[in-house]
């Protein structure tokens, strides 16, 4: 190994190491661009043995060996200069930087792209794209306020789920699935909602797949659906004609009447609250045969639907507002129509009798704090009034119970006024009980069931 020394004045910090050698007839000093401690340097200088030693400790050795060895082949073919020297040294010193760097490089593609690959990522992306409305639903129209709360709610679900864990579509299997799905449980949903976020879900992969993300074609399959039972649902009810006409006869004022007016619009018109709360003169008209109707876009499916104006109750409730229903908040409508019902139910008892029902997500946890308190039967189960049990989607629920038992409409009728497209999903809206059922068995089998 050819002779190093240091060419500084120093007495501490860092210097090059040098060597001397003949290039071209001259003796040159020649900077390896090897940094020592000053210090160290002038302690072990004096023992061959220490250098050595302290080389081999800041591992310098190998890379001093490459640089003499190739001083020997440059000098073999006679190509030895300045500067082919220091291209030398520059090319056995920043060796390992440079392989650092491509390592570095690699890592840093490699991280790319599994973030472009990340599912989390793309979920994030694709549920921003649908509240910007650049994602559309399967029909290309924009998501519904409503839909996109949805989406907005299994978004924190998910980045919740996957705050600890990175992996790609292709990396997902069954236990990643089944990993969600714990911890959908855990949190305490029920499995109606639960079969909302894997229908989302499913929807994820397939997008992600059409788009080139993966081609994972079995993670969908485990997503699977089961059909609810009835004590895995929320009991929903409906209010009968009876329960209406009384509310509508009862003596309100200020916001209490503006709300119950409201309410009972929605229960005479079959609509969402998106709907029916929004209703104005400009939604009024008259068919060619002279039915007056309430006729307008659903804001959810982008249905038009004309309900026709036949309830005395409807007109007057419509007129009383000039035909303008008054804005009210959802949540309110939902708080004040509680506790108009509970006033009501001293004088209609049938809005006091319990049913068995499940809490919400909120009441499940408002229980385990010792905010909320619930009253159960014998079996555990919780039970409440039905006027605690009514929200402002019990209007079309109400709706659609009401016209069926009547007897007198087709289920293409209702479903042509609600904006209904499959029976399956309207027939989910009637709210029977068995004997209700078994008495409109009786009414159409006059004769004998067969």
């Amino acid at each position: 190994m050819f002779g190093l020394s240091i060419r500084t004045k120093l007495t501490e910090g860092e210097t090059p190491l040098y060597t001397r050698m003949k290039i071209d007839g001259k003796s040159v000093w020649v900077n390896l661009h090897l940094p020592v401690d000053v210090k160290t340097w002038n302690k072990v200088s004096v023992s061959l043995t220490k250098q050595t030693n302290y080389l081999d400790r800041i591992r310098y050795r190998e890379k001093l060996s490459k640089i003499e060895l190739g001083v020997q082949e440059l000098r073999r073919h006679h190509r030895l200069t300045v500067e082919s020297l220091n291209t030398l040294i520059q090319n056995v010193v920043l060796s390992e930087t440079r392989e650092q760097l491509r390592k570095d490089e690699e890592r840093k593609k490699y991280i790319e792209e599994r973030k472009n690959k990340s599912v989390k990522t793309f979920v994030k992306k694709y549920i921003e794209g649908i509240k910007k409305g650049e994602n559309r639903n399967l029909k290309g129209e924009r998501y519904s306020p409503n839909s996109i709360k949805t989406w907005n709610q299994f978004l924190r679900i998910f980045m919740e789920f996957s705050k600890n864990k990175s992996f790609t579509w292709d990396e997902m299997n069954k236990s990643h699935i089944d990993s969600f799905l714990n911890h959908l449980d855990k949190i305490g949903y029920k499995s109606e909602t639960k079969q909302r976020y894997i229908g989302i879900f499913k929807t994820l992969i397939n997008v992600s797949e059409q788009q080139g993300l993966h081609h994972n074609h079995i993670i969908g399959k485990f997503l699977t659906s089961h059909s609810v039972r009835d004590d895995e649902r929320r009991t929903l009810i409906y209010l009968t004609k009876d329960e209406l006409r009384s509310l509508y006869e009862m003596e309100l004022f200020g916001m209490k009447e503006k709300v119950r007016d409201i309410f009972l619009i929605g229960c005479y018109t079959g609509q969402r609250f998106s709907d029916y709360s929004k209703i104005d003169e400009e939604y009024i008209r008259e068919t060619g045969k002279g039915t007056r109707v309430i006729h307008f876009t659903q804001e959810k499916t982008k249905k038009k639907v004309s309900i026709p104006i036949l309830n005395e109750e409807l007109e007057t409730l419509l007129r009383k507002y000039d035909y303008n229903v008054p804005r009210v908040n959802e949540q309110v409508l939902n708080r004040y129509i509680k506790n108009i019902l509970r006033d009501l139910s001293e004088t209609v008892p049938s809005l006091s009798e319990s049913e068995r029902t499940l809490l919400t997500l909120t009441e499940i946890r408002g229980e385990e704090e010792g905010r909320m308190k619930f009253v159960r039967d014998e079996e555990g189960y919780v039970i409440k009034h039905r006027w605690e049990m009514v929200s402002s989607h019990t209007c079309r629920r109400s709706f659609v119970t009401n016209m069926y038992l009547s007897g007198k409409f087709s289920n293409q009728q209702i479903m042509s006024l609600t904006g209904h497209t499959k029976e399956k999903t309207f027939k989910k809206y009637l709210r029977l009980s068995e004997d209700e059922y078994a008495d409109d068995v009786a009414r159409v089998g006059k004769d004998g069931l067969f």
